[in-house]
């Protein structure tokens, strides 16, 4: 397998794909896991929105659990600063962040996955139609205007998707997960659509990623196969165990985010 675009400057927005290679017997203690479908995963594309510390968590774990197919969509360049959390070594600061994921990730794949890199933003990706169909979506992006958005694109594609996200003093997260026809984040947080939610720049430690990631990457298996999930909703906190909880929340009649207009976006 060649990576001899490792050293390369980022071509701009136009997607790229690279195959990993399999490896014989790695995936034989998946075996007998309740619920657990190896086939199911093994034919599966799961959209990753965004490539910092949630999807550094989610996307390592789909790729050595032996995913079909990784799409991962970011616009930002690897900074110093995340290095702290995120699935980057030094080598990748100035590069873009979905090319330099791919690559962290092809290495530790376990079987044949298909990962293609879109430096994009999410919305422009999707109204360009570069986004595709895929059989789940999972969103760890930083900001409520992306996550309504991807919210409103995959409730056209009917695509159910992941949402996950940490709070400012990096002690508490959750992860939601929107069905075709349930709830949305704005449904779980009606003031989500004023933008109050943490944003680029806030405190940040891996600890909480990984608690929300592993929540996260559960979530997708239950998506797609028959794990059992009795919640659409999980919060963890580190620090204040009586704050954890799960429910199974209902769609919000009135949510203005539910009820927007659709019809720009078009499905590739």
């Amino acid at each position: 397998m060649a990576w001899s675009w490792w050293n390369r400057a980022s071509t701009g927005s136009a997607p790229r794909t690279w195959r990993a290679e399999g490896i014989p017997g790695a995936l034989a203690r998946h075996a007998g896991v309740p619920g657990f479908d190896q086939a199911r995963l093994s034919a599966a594309h799961v959209l990753c929105v965004g490539a910092g510390g949630l999807i550094g968590h989610v996307a390592p774990a789909l790729a050595r659990k032996g995913v079909g197919a990784l799409t991962i969509i970011d616009d930002d360049d690897v900074e110093p600063s995340n290095l702290n959390r995120q699935f980057f070594h030094a080598a990748d600061v100035g590069r873009n962040k979905a090319e330099a994921l791919a690559g962290r990730l092809l290495p530790i794949c376990t079987a044949a996955t298909r990962i293609t890199a879109v430096p994009a933003a999410f919305e422009a990706a999707a109204r360009g139609l570069v986004v595709g169909r895929a059989d789940v979506a999972v969103v760890g992006v930083d900001n409520d205007a992306a996550r309504l958005a991807a919210s409103r694109f995959f409730r056209a594609a009917t695509t159910p998707v992941v949402f996950c996200a940490v709070s400012a003093d990096a002690d508490h997260g959750y992860v939601l997960v929107q069905a075709p026809d349930g709830p949305c984040p704005a449904c779980l947080m009606p003031d989500v659509s004023a933008g109050t939610r943490p944003c680029p720049g806030t405190p940040a430690v891996i600890d909480i990623l990984q608690a929300i990631g592993a929540l996260a990457t559960y979530a997708i298996d239950a998506c797609l196969m028959a794990r059992a999930t009795s919640w659409n909703y999980r919060r963890f906190s580190l620090n204040r165990p009586a704050e954890d909880g799960a429910a199974a929340i209902p769609r919000r009649p009135a949510c203005p985010n539910c009820g927007a207009d659709l019809e720009h976006y078009q499905i590739a």
